[in-house]
């Protein structure tokens, strides 16, 4: 028998701010195709379909089921204060654009003047980044004492985390868009046409940010990464739209079940889409329409923290255009509010997922985790087998993105593999390869055994601009197998 909705999402409805979707001051996020080619249609956009948050829900419980406390607390730099449009720019350029480098070369590109102001910045919101995940830790606690020790979720303290953790979320927002606006008044016209001139072509970027790094003399040794990450978050605002600010993860609201530990764990090469399906198929009917359930419930309060969060973006825009009319007080109150729609969100979905764990069968158990195994290679396991097997799992983590031997179709998101031994370096079509590869293809003309193992150990160093986001395979071994296992496809 499911449970009634939680008093606190049922006071939200009371004061009418997910009432359909609720007039913003900004306007509401355009509609854009979604086809198989467009960037928006995998995991990103600005609106929430049912479809959209099924594949959200199912990957994301999929992760919490499989996983543990340690993976939920598992996020990305840049997913605070996601507010400013780095998004948008990552996929508008094909995954080209890549954050650390985008901030070396910001930084790089930038007068002391203007540097110090997001090295205030940071200085400003260490702090209160410490209480943001401090907060955010205590929510995963009751949710996870739920699934876990089978406890009622404590509502109230849940509302009273979340409105905490929405304030802080707020507040370091503002702190970082009141110096973004700063530095962008100091822009000279070169520095503009420089910056203008990235967004065009992010890949023009990766000579300066090769030779650079960020450094500080105000700024902790612990906190330069910081300092990168707002200058990547700087020039993706600066440069953008209201509609780029728009777009945001498929995981939010409520990145609260470890899915982006999975992400980690395999390099970057889980796919959600991917995942979702294969949880689902092993769901029993009842099991799937109790997700649709959850889906039904939160979508109304999703419209409503899309809402919410484009008054937000309107109100960081006025740090840019009219400051003098920025509301704080309205502002933190959004804020707030943003915190805690992500807590009803999260307890729906909570629900559902401890639900479903509830009745799963043994054999349902074993599935999820050899499916968890298939995106996470255990170290100690692979050690064990016979190198060819051992390259056949660890291809795993290239089908995701590059599909099965055999079986590579129009929308994956790399280029097929099947016979890439001695094969022409950037010549897949019509796949639509970034400027390193190309550029790789002219140095050294085909795919050798050597220069895979160079590439595969790290892709980003040794092809600075590559659109491919898996990390690499820091063990030689590893890569030795892969590499055998690919010449046994060979034709």
């Amino acid at each position: 028998m499911r449970r009634p909705r939680p008093y606190f999402i049922l006071s939200f409805f009371t004061l009418g701010l997910f009432i359909g979707t609720t007039a913003s001051s900004l306007a509401q996020p355009s509609q854009r195709s979604r086809g198989s080619g467009d960037w928006s249609a995998s995991e990103y956009g600005s609106n929430r379909s049912a479809k959209d948050l099924r594949t959200a829900y199912a990957s994301k419980g999929f992760a919490w089921l499989s996983g543990s406390p340690a993976d939920n607390e598992k996020l990305s730099i840049g997913k605070n204060a996601q507010l400013f449009g780095f998004v948008a720019l990552r996929y508008q350029s094909g995954r080209a654009a890549n954050r650390g480098a985008i901030g070396r070369a910001f930084f790089a590109s930038t007068t002391a003047d203007q540097r110090a102001l997001l090295e205030d910045a940071v200085i400003a919101e260490v702090p209160l980044l410490d209480q943001w995940w401090s907060a955010r830790n205590d929510m995963l606690r009751v949710l996870e004492s739920h699934l876990y020790n089978h406890e009622e979720i404590d509502e109230a303290h849940l509302l009273k985390l979340s409105a905490i953790y929405g304030d802080l979320g707020g507040r370091i927002a503002l702190i970082e868009a009141r110096n973004f606006a700063a530095l962008e008044d100091l822009l000279n016209d070169d520095q503009r046409a420089l910056l203008a001139s990235w967004r065009k072509d992010p890949e023009k970027i990766t000579e300066l940010a090769q030779a650079n790094r960020v450094r500080s003399d105000s700024v902790d040794r612990a906190d330069l990464k910081q300092l990168e990450d707002l200058f990547a978050k700087c020039f993706s605002w600066l440069t953008g739209t209201a509609a780029d600010t728009r777009v945001f993860p498929l995981g939010q609201p409520a990145q609260f079940f470890g899915f982006v530990s999975i992400r980690h764990k395999s390099g970057h090469a889980a796919s959600r889409g991917q995942i979702s399906r294969s949880f689902t198929d092993i769901l029993t009917r009842t099991q799937q329409r109790r997700l649709d359930a959850a889906v039904s419930e939160a979508q109304p309060i999703t419209n409503g923290y899309i809402s919410v969060r484009n008054e937000v973006l309107a109100h960081l825009q006025l740090l840019r255009d009219e400051p003098t009319k920025f509301e704080a007080n309205l502002y933190a109150d959004q804020s707030r509010k943003l915190g805690m729609i992500e807590a009803a969100v999260a307890t729906i979905e909570a629900l559902a997922y401890s639900e479903i764990r509830t009745n799963m069968t043994a054999p349902q158990t074993a599935r999820m985790m050899e499916l968890r195994g298939d995106y996470i290679i255990d170290t100690a396991q692979v050690e064990t087998l016979s190198p060819l097997e051992r390259g056949k799992t660890l291809f795993t983590l290239c089908a995701a993105c590059h599909g099965a031997p055999g079986q590579h179709v129009a929308q994956s998101i790399g280029p097929s593999l099947d016979n890439i031994l001695g094969q022409k370096i950037a010549a897949t079509r019509p796949y639509d390869y970034s400027q390193a590869l190309r550029n790789l293809a002219t140095e050294h003309g085909h795919w050798t055994p050597k220069l895979i193992d160079q590439y595969l150990q790290a892709p980003r160093q040794f092809a600075p601009g590559t659109k491919m986001e898996f990390q690499g395979l820091l063990v030689e071994d590893d890569r030795a197998a892969l590499i055998a296992f690919l010449e046994s496809l060979q034709r």
